[in-house]
């Protein structure tokens, strides 16, 4: 009996080894293949190549297909589903939406207990409205509902053994937020959750409308926001019998406009931006043999005029806490006060502080106040904070996908702390790569970060000795996103260090 179980034992272990290495040649392909996904969404280059797009769908293909059962399995043939819609609404071809559609629903089929099942009957309904198919878009956000609302009544069942009926299946528009300055607006909806959207522009009159489906504006709002400064002079609220919110933007004068969704609260951003057109119209300047952008590289402050130093968090959002009780919120404060008289001893520029007292602001008003200066360069100053009480260091972050476990984390905590909420999902980093369609001001803002690590590093050592230089890394900080300048994010130490 004794040899029979030692020879089961050992056939099950033969067995368990390929096992266990298959799994981790899956999770090897995958993130290859995510790698690929995050390199196509950060190059306009790439994204006008269909090629591209093939390339990366056909390494997750490999995983979807060869691998069904894995644990990323069902991950893989999401963001297939992902990858063909967002190509969809670029080509605008017909076969591009069928095998988006395809995907997503072949998720469901193979997959019919993953999380992921209500993300792709959204996607679809996403697909659905922005081709006016109204009706097929209800059905899918619909199926999305109903199994929301089940599983919902079966937690509370568990709990209590009651019943609530008339839960609102309409996502509500609470709020409209305006943030201006000369020459820049920016909208923002928030919804009380996720639903499709589409955004029209027209002319004679110059306006922007926002459609929001299967939705209903909180009674609070009133139905015309007027403004009296700024790129959009009102905001007007309607329902049609469809149950579509239609926000109506009525511009004041001619700019170009973006349109994203976020989640974590979902909410929709628009951006106006006089400024932005200008610079589009002029001609580009002949290249010189010097590096044009020398000057960032060097800090040679004669060809910068304003620079916007952003001391992170503040009031309610104290950030990260020492064992000593001791605030990120003020020391990232204090060295902002100091980085700004430092600068300002060998540069003409102005600098303006995001805050120059112990308040409260949300991450849009940063780059908003950045935007709106116009400014140079964008400088956010935090400090970092880690399990292991003996790290130390200094690191200096620009704004790219996370190579990392630790540069994952480190954006994790800034972005959970500032917002109250998780750490951005792989769809918002699609959107947002996306539209970060300036490589030169991503370069910049890798060069600024190297100028400014390597500085700092040099003056500490100065005065200090074991000054750990931990680089350049890159991860995607909110704070950093939408800055229209060469940005960084500086963690000048570790508050959790003992």
């Amino acid at each position: 009996m004794y040899q029979k179980s030692l020879i089961v034992f050992f056939l099950l272990l033969t067995f368990a080894v390929p096992s266990v290495a298959a799994q981790k040649n899956v999770e090897r392909s995958y993130q290859e293949a995510r790698r690929h996904y995050y390199a196509l969404f950060s190059s306009s280059a790439k994204m006008k190549d269909r090629k591209q797009w093939f390339r990366v769908i056909s390494m997750f293909n490999v995983i979807a297909k060869n691998r069904p059962k894995s644990k990323r399995g069902a991950d893989a043939q999401y963001t297939i589903g992902l990858l063909y819609e967002n190509l969809y609404y670029r080509s605008k071809l017909t076969k591009d939406k069928k095998n988006a559609i395809r995907n997503f629903r072949r998720l469901s089929a193979d997959y019919p207990k993953s999380s992921l099942v209500d993300d792709t009957e959204r996607h679809i309904g996403d697909i659905r409205f922005r081709d006016s198919e109204y009706k097929k878009a209800e059905k899918a956000y619909r199926s999305v509902s109903k199994r929301a609302a089940l599983k919902k009544t079966k937690k509370r069942r568990a709990r209590t053994g009651a019943r609530k009926n008339g839960a609102d299946v309409f996502a509500r528009l609470k709020e409209v937020r305006r943030y201006s300055q000369s020459g820049y607006t920016r909208m923002i909806l928030y919804l009380s959750k996720r639903t499709a959207y589409r955004a029209i522009r027209l002319r004679n009159p110059d306006r922007v409308f926002i459609d929001l489906l299967g939705s209903k504006p909180a009674p609070s709002l009133g139905k015309v926001l007027k403004y009296k400064s700024g790129m959009v002079r009102s905001a007007r609220l309607g329902v049609n019998s469809g149950n579509v919110t239609r926000v109506v933007f009525d511009l004041s004068a001619n700019a170009h406009h973006s349109v994203i969704a976020l989640k974590n609260p979902f909410r929709i951003i628009i951006d106006f931006d006089s400024r932005r057109k200008k610079a589009k119209a002029r001609k580009p300047a002949p290249r010189k043999k010097t590096d044009p952008h020398k000057f960032v590289a060097n800090l040679d402050y004669s060809h910068i005029k304003t620079i916007v130093i952003d001391p992170g968090h503040g009031g309610k959002d104290s950030g990260a806490v020492g064992p000593t009780g001791l605030k990120e919120k003020d020391i990232a404060l204090a060295v902002s006060r100091k980085l700004k008289k430092s600068i300002m001893k060998t540069c003409k520029c102005k600098i303006y502080l995001t805050r120059n007292s112990d308040r409260y602001l949300e991450l849009d008003d940063r780059t908003v106040f950045a935007n709106s200066l116009n400014a140079d360069l964008f400088i956010s100053v935090h400090l970092n904070s880690h399990r292991n009480h003996s790290a130390r260091g200094i690191e200096t972050y620009f704004l790219s996908p996370a190579r990392s476990k630790d540069e994952m984390e480190t954006a994790a905590r800034e972005n959970m702390i500032a917002q109250r909420s998780a750490n951005p999902t792989d769809n918002d980093l699609a959107y947002i790569m996306s539209d970060m369609t300036s490589t030169q001001k991503i370069n910049d803002s890798v060069t600024l970060a190297k100028s400014i690590q390597r500085r700092m590093i040099k003056g500490l050592r100065r005065g200090y000795s074991g000054i750990k230089d931990k680089g350049v890394k890159q991860a995607m900080f909110y704070v950093l996103w939408r800055a229209t300048m060469p940005s960084v994010l500086v963690e000048t130490g570790f508050i959790s260090n003992r």
